[in-house]
């Protein structure tokens, strides 16, 4: 690895303390430094943690789909949506009037499908994604586990544990109630 390259992953693996950091010491900043820090939309930074959470769990539940139903990645992500209920534009791409079929299919083949978010220690969590379903006439359950650093929990499990000290976030992607 290049000192270059070694320099770009400490600061992608470090990016938001790094912001948080740099707007600390705004007023002590070089001008060209200023101009950096204004031009990012920290807004943006949340909502993007929930955006890339749900691309990591649907591509989860799309390889599941891949497995089971033998079809291609890109038509189970397409199904998945669809079975999530997801209608974010950032995350959807023109369906395909395969996908329609594949998101019945996964419908027989899935119960249900859930997402915890367990704090483990120094403020680290444990994202499991859990995939319950038939398997010959049988529940089975497929499990994936991440360990994630706070800077990448979507909002909603930061604010449940600051604001009411919850420890584990449960939520259900599908049946959608």
């Amino acid at each position: 690895m290049t000192e270059e390259s070694e320099l770009v992953q400490l600061i992608l693996e470090n990016f938001s303390e790094i912001l948080r950091y740099l707007q600390q010491q705004y007023d002590e900043l070089p001008p060209e430094l200023k101009k950096v820090v204004e031009s990012i939309d920290f807004l943006d930074l949340e909502v993007d943690s929930l955006l890339i959470n749900k691309r990591e769990v649907y591509e989860i539940v799309a390889k599941f789909l891949q497995e089971n139903l033998n079809e291609e990645l890109p038509l189970c992500l397409d199904a998945t949506h669809i079975i999530c209920g997801e209608d974010d534009p950032r995350l959807l791409r023109e369906k395909t009037g395969d996908a329609e079929k594949i998101a019945e299919d996964a419908k027989e083949l899935i119960l249900t499908i859930k997402v915890h978010y367990e704090l483990l220690k120094n403020f680290t969590y444990n994202r499991k994604t859990e995939i319950f379903y038939q398997k010959k006439n049988q529940p089975a359950v497929k499990k994936v586990e991440e360990e994630l650093d706070w800077d990448r929990l979507p909002g909603n499990v930061r604010s449940s544990y600051l604001i009411k000290g919850q420890k584990i976030s449960t939520l259900k992607l599908y049946p959608i109630e």
